[in-house]
């Protein structure tokens, strides 16, 4: 079970979620990915209350019960700002307990960002990232990212759709409802899109801007290689540039689709949520 809550720090622009559980031992904060909600991980949120992890959450600006236009999680400085207060409200709700903030697919890219340059970085313990928009399956020349950003300073909350196969997700058991969902939609605004694309281009060059305050935290990055929304390359480029770093972890998920978590055709995605406890605990 959960219990919503209003950001009165941010103005009420995002609505919050709390799943609470007896004798917590940590907090993880989520970032969900586009399109979806947070009503969507309430299987994980209810696995990790069962190890003693309780969770807070929101849905981002533009999605869920949020307020804003459909797919605008925009601009990048307002949803870091979201961020830092979700980790504020964990760090009210449990002012004792260490926070990890985890992120999927397009919030695994704002995880990244915010591990790099968020205003309160060096208060997770930990930072979990799952199948990141790093670079996606479908190929986007970079000058038709270029026209899209240049377009997105004309009509910023101008939305696009694009809808995600329910069997590209992961195991239909647990993927639906999906389509069906009311809370569930297949927009995204042209500033939002142009600056997932910018971070993820970065980030996948090394050229992303880095304030340094998160380094050495423990950080578990994770991808399915049969993904196929966001190219697992990104991850594995990734992986590859901090394969020296001792706090760093890489898992590749044989098989597995973008929602890791949900598994694949032939997996529930149990032992990926297993990993991510495992990994809180530790």
């Amino acid at each position: 079970m959960y219990d919503n809550f209003a950001f009165e720090k941010r103005n009420r622009a995002v609505v919050g979620y709390h799943f609470p559980c007896e004798n917590p031992v940590k907090v993880m904060c989520i970032i969900h990915g586009i399109g979806e909600h947070i009503g969507r991980y309430k299987r994980m949120a209810e696995r990790l209350n069962k190890n003693g992890i309780a969770v807070v959450a929101m849905d981002l600006r533009g999605h869920g019960v949020s307020s804003g236009v459909r797919g605008d999680t925009a601009p990048r400085e307002a949803v870091l700002e979201d961020i830092d207060a979700m980790v504020e409200y964990a760090a009210e709700f449990y002012p004792d307990l260490p926070i990890i903030l985890y992120g999927h697919s397009m919030g695994g890219n704002i995880c990244l960002d915010y591990r790099s340059r968020g205003n309160r970085n060096e208060v997770p313990e930990k930072y979990i990232v799952s199948a990141p928009w790093i670079k996606l399956c479908k190929d986007f020349p970079k000058p038709l990212v270029a026209a899209l950003r240049g377009l997105s300073k004309i009509a910023p909350k101008l939305t696009i759709s694009q809808q995600f196969p329910e069997e590209d997700l992961g195991n239909l058991e647990f993927v639906r409802p999906y389509h069906d969902d009311p809370l569930v939609h297949a927009q995204i605004s042209l500033r939002c899109a142009a600056q997932c694309f910018d971070f993820g281009n970065a980030i996948f060059d090394d050229i992303h801007e880095d304030s340094h305050r998160a380094d050495g935290k423990p950080f578990l990055l994770m991808h399915g290689d049969a993904d196929k929304i966001c190219d697992v390359k990104g991850s594995r480029k990734v992986a590859n540039r901090l394969a020296d770093d001792k706090a760093f972890t890489y898992v590749e998920w044989e098989g597995y689709y973008h929602e890791i978590h949900n598994g694949g055709p032939n997996a529930t995605g149990d032992d990926v949520i297993d990993c991510i406890i495992d990994f809180i605990l530790e």
